[in-house]
């Protein structure tokens, strides 16, 4: 991973430095290329005082001349091509370097960071702001080279011509870039801004596409097409005041070329008639005078495409920089690692957490344990606090220590592919990939062997997924949309209950995710569920204890023990059929949902 820093240099060094034989290599070849640009001219000078002197005496060496001249320009554009492929491939390298390291960082980092990050915005970083650095350690790092070498030689051949004449021609040049570089500043401000509002516009893009079913049934079609021309006219502005000021600096750049060549033809003819100057030197001041405003120009493309990488790493810093805690958490041993649960279980003492700008406690005070080959359930109304729960369990938020234990271990000393590894979770709002039935259910799992094929049927049976899969145009490779749009909400809940249960773990969470499901569903995916528990000779246990969170009493019917959570506290828990003889909240509910389905 990249180093911790804050300077964007030093991580711009990181990548680069990665790389260094290729870069030194393709330096070297700049010089090559640099050295026999500005050789040609001499020849060049050579040639032509030849032709004003005893050509015919002399024929053979003007031959000579020109063939080599030939021999350097074919032996440049080798050296050439060679120094672009020694830098392009780098900056592409690169590209997909911090791309891998970004990802990394995202799929470490924590609820709380998207909570406060659009996926709009990440996906604009990746997307955007990456192109830019790429520019810079490719095509900017080499013309950058290439210019510090051309500035270099090529005035010193032409002050080895004329000292006068190359002053002459500095005093354009240093005019040019004082405006050039004012122009820069402006050019920086407004790159930066453009780049705010592209990720606004691309995070607003991905949340209206995200729910558009939302906007369509609530009639909000004008208010979206309103905002996203709001957000997109904003970008327009920034991205024509960054043409305004490009069209005002790079044909400043451009027809110095010509100014240059007039200036020389000027003052350098006039040196040519006082017999300071042969016609050959003034030739090949012409030369010297194009090869230097080649990389001028070229400067000021360099500059914007700097400019504009330096903004997109700041960027691509906020993610790369974000702090990961826990990072210095070894794993368990796998033998400690799958003895840890089947101690103790996991035990919840005391828990209490109130969420960040809160003046009210989400959990309050809460006492639990769950025991190897339990079935728990935990029931409540929404807002009751179960999912904060179930988050602080599968410590998708953090809720320090001293308060939940898997066996003897505290939960936050515990790395989080350990706990990854013992508790699973299936939300109550399932995420499909835009892949077949089956590859959004074994996910990472190989089924290529016709045992593990077997156990996917069998998954696919116990998910109540056997019949409708079957109806499917293409069965289990049947593709289900972006998010699972093709499929309805039941579908959906049983396909990530289905991956959730392809492979064992110590503790299966299942938040909320039968209440899209009818209640003979419910009930026939209760006894599969239960089943998971079961260790039997052709098929092992799938998990050691299950915690079912719902709203539904008829789902904690055949549970071991039940907790009732009411405004972020444990109101009640025994077994099903003491609860339902106890006066409360979970009698109530009992009492009206058996009403609602007779």
């Amino acid at each position: 991973m990249p180093p911790k820093t804050s300077n964007k240099y030093v991580l711009l060094g990181y990548y680069i430095r990665q790389h260094w034989l290729s870069y030194s290599l393709g330096t070297i070849a700049i010089l090559a290329t640099n050295w026999i640009a500005v050789s040609i001219p001499e020849y060049i000078q050579l040639s032509i005082d030849l032709l004003n002197n005893d050509l015919e005496a002399r024929q053979d060496l003007l031959w000579e001349y020109m063939l080599i001249m030939l021999g350097l320009a074919v032996v440049m554009i080798i050296v050439r091509t060679l120094s672009r492929i020694l830098f392009f491939n780098p900056g592409r390298a690169i590209e997909c370097q911090i791309k891998n390291d970004m990802f990394q960082k995202l799929m470490a980092l924590q609820k709380n960071y998207y909570d406060a990050n659009p996926s709009g915005n990440i996906i604009s970083r990746i997307n955007n702001d990456i192109t830019g650095v790429r520019m810079i350690c490719g095509f900017a790092l080499m013309q950058s080279f290439n210019i510090t070498t051309a500035l270099s030689m090529t005035p010193y051949k032409m002050w080895q011509l004329s000292p006068s004449l190359t002053l002459y021609c500095i005093i354009p040049i240093v005019i040019v870039f004082t405006a050039v570089r004012l122009g820069m500043r402006v050019l920086v401000r407004n790159m930066r801004a453009r780049m705010e509002s592209l990720q606004r516009l691309s995070g607003f893009t991905v949340s209206s596409l995200s729910a558009i079913d939302i906007i369509k049934s609530q009639t909000m079609r004008e208010w979206g097409r309103g905002r996203f021309e709001n957000e997109n006219q904003d970008m327009l502005r920034r991205s024509m005041k960054i043409a305004l000021t490009r069209s005002f600096v790079l044909p400043m750049l451009s027809n110095l070329e010509y100014f240059l060549k007039l200036l020389v033809l000027l003052v350098g003819g006039i040196m040519v008639i006082k017999a300071d100057l042969t016609i050959g030197q003034l030739t090949a001041f012409i030369a010297y005078s194009a090869l230097l405003t080649l990389p001028l120009m070229g400067l000021g493309w360099v500059s914007t495409m700097i400019q504009q990488g330096l903004v997109g790493l700041s960027s691509i810093q906020t993610v790369l920089q974000q702090k990961l805690p826990r990072t210095n958490i070894e794993s368990l041993p796998q033998n400690e690692l799958k003895s840890l649960f089947t101690e103790k279980g996991l035990a919840v003492n005391n828990l209490s957490y109130r969420y960040p700008m809160s003046k009210k406690d989400a959990l309050q005070n809460i006492c639990c344990q769950i025991n190897p080959g339990q079935v728990i359930g935990l029931l409540g109304r929404i807002g009751s606090g179960k999912s904060t729960l179930v988050n602080g369990l599968n410590r998708y938020l953090d809720m320090g220590t001293g308060s939940i234990f898997i066996g003897k271990k505290d939960l936050a000393e515990l790395s989080d592919n350990d706990i990854r590894s013992c508790i699973r979770t299936v939300t109550q709002e399932p995420f499909l990939f835009s892949d077949s039935v089956e590859n959004n259910i074994r996910f990472s799992e190989d089924l290529d062997n016709i045992e593990n094929l077997e156990h996917f049927r069998n998954i696919i049976r116990a998910a109540a997924l056997e019949d409708e899969v079957a109806r499917f145009p293409n069965q289990e490779n049947t593709m289900v949309g972006e998010k699972g749009i093709m499929l309805s909400g039941g579908q959906k809940q049983r396909i990530s209950l289905a991956r959730a249960m392809l492979k064992p773990c110590d503790l299966l969470i299942l938040d909320n995710v039968l209440s899209a499901v009818d209640y003979e569903t419910e009930r026939y995916l209760l006894r599969e569920i239960h089943k998971l528990l079961l260790t039997e000779k052709d098929m092992p246990a799938l998990a050691g204890s299950i915690l079912i969170v719902s709203h539904r009493v008829t789902a904690m019917e055949k549970s071991d023990w039940i907790l009732v959570l009411d405004e972020g506290q444990i109101v009640d828990q025994g077994v099903h059929k003491d609860l339902i003889q106890r006066p409360g909240y979970y009698q109530q509910m009992w009492e009206l949902q058996n009403e609602n389905n007779s």
